[in-house]
């Protein structure tokens, strides 16, 4: 008979962080900050663009980009380093641990995949919105053609 783990003991998002290393809050503090800088530039940006004071837009463009490159692959280096613990943990443990001992990590290296590719979605969206904005005169000139 299966039953549910009692609400003190179940794995929730927040205990995943609480009981990551010290590395892992950074990485996930980098990613974060880099959803949270992505947001400010874009909004900044747009901005600028729609008072048609286009500054800073190509350092703009290759922030973004950055982060589309890079987030994923941090998340994805932390994530095969969360399962590489778990594997020397297999090796070095007699018994073997059941699933039950292993999901939380698991649950970290999905979390970091997770987190990595939010920001390069968000990223690359508000690229790919920069850039459709900063091409006010084509813009224009289909409008005209509507018309």
């Amino acid at each position: 008979m299966r039953r549910l783990v009692p609400d003190e003991e179940r794995l929730t998002i927040f205990r995943i962080f609480a009981h990551s290393d010290w590395l892992a809050h950074i990485v996930f503090a980098i990613l974060l900050a880099s959803i949270v800088a992505t947001i400010v530039v874009w909004a900044a940006q747009g901005i600028a663009l729609a008072r048609r004071r286009g500054a800073w837009l190509a350092s703009a463009l290759a922030y973004l980009s950055a982060v589309v490159v890079t987030a994923p692959l941090l998340a994805f280096v932390r994530a095969i380093y969360e399962v590489a613990k778990v594997c020397m943990g297999l090796v070095n443990v007699t018994p073997a641990p059941d699933l039950v001992m292993l999901a939380p990590a698991f649950a970290e290296a999905a979390m970091f995949l997770l987190v990595g590719a939010l920001s390069a979605a968000v990223a690359s969206a508000a690229r790919g919105h920069l850039l459709i904005m900063s091409h006010a005169p084509l813009r224009a000139g289909i409008g005209d053609k509507l018309r």
